[in-house]
């Protein structure tokens, strides 16, 4: 089976995350599944951005300044998408010193489809390109940062539905209030759970409803006996934020299917790329 790497928010290394540039790169370096965020503006469009607000200093206003962690929020659910994509949010953050400065607001989702996938075919890339999305989502934050978890779960599964990527799609949250709500919507998508605190793995599908194809621990609680529970489910074990090269081969070495890490490059130089893109 192959080892999947996952490029998370795409390849950061070399650029902003969350930008069509880190995503196309992360497809040019030979990663086939990018991990996103999605948000939602006022106008209830999908919007690719890790936090549900603007504000941080590898932002800008609309007129150039940049903004600092001290600034005022500026939640995204109070405002337009096309006064979100006024906001230039292409500079590089100072935790990855080799990040391009680009000019690039926060996309749609829908944009990002169709940019990573025409950038892949313009230069012949092999193999097609899966999106891994994160719908943020908190249980005391709907009506705050996002719509209740059945209108969220329905904006999203609407748009992937109508982008005809249904095959290439996995949906995955913390908030599994949303991810049972998508899939009462669609229990044929592929979904996800995402763990960063010890749980008893039985009685989290029990809550759950379901038994999703993947569970995805934070790195520092995966280990054999979660991922051989998990493989008896039938459930793949995909870790994250998985950056260290010591990290990457205990997570192999343990039994995950793969690993979510902001350097896919180092993954690649340890296990190889795999035979088939597309994988």
């Amino acid at each position: 089976m192959v080892f999947e790497i996952q490029a998370h928010r795409g390849a950061r290394s070399f650029f902003p995350e969350n930008t069509i540039q880190a995503f196309c790169k992360a497809a040019e370096l030979g990663v086939r599944v990018v991990e996103l965020d999605l948000v939602v503006s006022k106008d209830h469009q999908i919007v690719v951005s890790h936090d549900p607000w603007l504000s941080g200093h590898h932002r800008s206003d609309p007129l150039g300044n940049p903004l600092s962690p001290e600034d005022p929020q500026r939640h995204m659910y109070d405002m337009l998408y096309r006064d979100i994509a006024a906001y230039d949010c292409g500079l590089p953050h100072p935790s990855f010193p080799l990040q391009q400065r680009i000019a690039s607001c926060k996309p749609l989702l829908s944009t990002v489809f169709t940019r990573v996938d025409a950038c892949m075919a313009s230069v012949g890339m092999k193999g097609r390109m899966t999106y891994n999305l994160e719908i943020k989502s908190w249980p005391d934050k709907d009506g705050i940062f996002h719509p209740s978890p059945d209108w969220y779960a329905a904006l999203v599964l609407r748009l992937v539905e109508a982008s005809g990527l249904s095959n290439r799609i996995r949906i995955q949250s913390f908030d599994y209030r949303v991810v049972r709500e998508a899939w009462k919507l669609n229990p044929q998508l592929c979904y996800g759970l995402l763990i960063e605190e010890p749980e008893n793995m039985e009685q989290l599908l029990r809550t759950v409803g379901f038994n999703p194809q993947y569970v995805n621990p934070h790195v520092s609680l995966a280990d054999r006996d979660m991922a051989e529970y998990l493989h008896a489910q039938s459930i793949r074990m995909v870790p994250w934020t998985v950056n260290s090269k010591e990290d990457m081969l205990a997570m192999r070495q343990c039994g995950a299917d793969g690993i979510i890490t902001d350097y896919p490059e180092l993954a690649f130089s340890l296990f190889g790329l795999p035979e088939d893109p597309s994988l």
